[in-house]
């Protein structure tokens, strides 16, 4: 366990050298590619029988596994434009207070997205007990709504200070957001909300189709980081 700590530590604190370093749009295509590595595995997990032992990696219950390759095959389209799409720099905007405002509350609402929904997702063992399976799922599907909704509304925000820009620097404060979003992980929340929704003992408890509803939350993430790594003035 503290090998793997220690690993992903190493990974993270690479990802950010490497955005200090300009290299946003190859390490935005490394990260988008992590999504689309991790929708494929999932789908893969819903093509093996379920609740069988005998696989080191395997869900409880049964699942289309069609909407995670559909999801891994969008990401890697969005590599390929995220790495071949001619831009231009945007407009000079003078680094100020509110672009450190707009960053902080932008990591506070990523975080609220994603700790908010938790109470859709796992109720009381009282109230579960007493809900409906088709009322779990909406609340379930609601939880990841609220997720999404959430996210899209921090990256915008996110966006938005990055566009903080000084004489002697004009990409800082696109380099310090990139190196923020990825030392802390935060571009890996829509594959840890797919693991909570899959990997459950119960079968009423696996949700395949709300888990790939909220690792589409990738495309949110891969729309941020290109909308940055376009404007930036210093690219490799």
């Amino acid at each position: 366990m503290i090998v793997r700590i220690l690993l992903a530590a190493f990974t993270s604190l690479v990802a950010g050298v490497c955005f200090g370093a300009g290299l946003l749009r190859l390490m935005s295509a490394l990260l988008v590619g992590f999504g689309a590595c991790a929708a494929v595995f999932f789908g893969v997990l819903f093509l093996l029988p379920p609740n069988d032992p005998t696989f080191t990696f395997f869900v409880a219950g049964p699942g289309d596994s069609w909407p995670f390759f559909l999801i891994g095959a969008g990401l890697c389209v969005v590599i390929g434009w995220l790495l071949l799409k001619k831009t231009v720099p945007a407009a000079e905007e003078e680094l100020a207070p509110r672009h450190w405002r707009l960053l902080g509350f932008g990591l506070l609402l990523y975080l609220c997205s994603l700790v908010l929904p938790v109470l859709f997702w796992f109720p009381s063992d009282e109230m579960r007990h007493t809900l409906s399976v088709d009322t779990m799922h909406l609340l379930v599907l609601a939880g990841v709504i609220f997720y999404l909704a959430g996210t899209a509304w921090a990256l915008l925000l996110f966006y938005r200070a990055s566009r903080g820009t000084t004489p002697e620097k004009p990409d800082v404060m696109r380099r310090l957001v990139l190196i923020i979003f990825s030392v802390a992980h935060l571009d890996k929340l829509p594959v840890l909300v797919a693991y909570l929704l899959v990997f459950s003992e119960e079968p009423d408890l696996v949700f395949p189709g709300a888990a790939a509803l909220a690792l589409a939350g990738y495309f949110l993430i891969a729309w941020f980081l290109a909308r940055v790594s376009f404007d930036a003035r210093l690219l490799p």
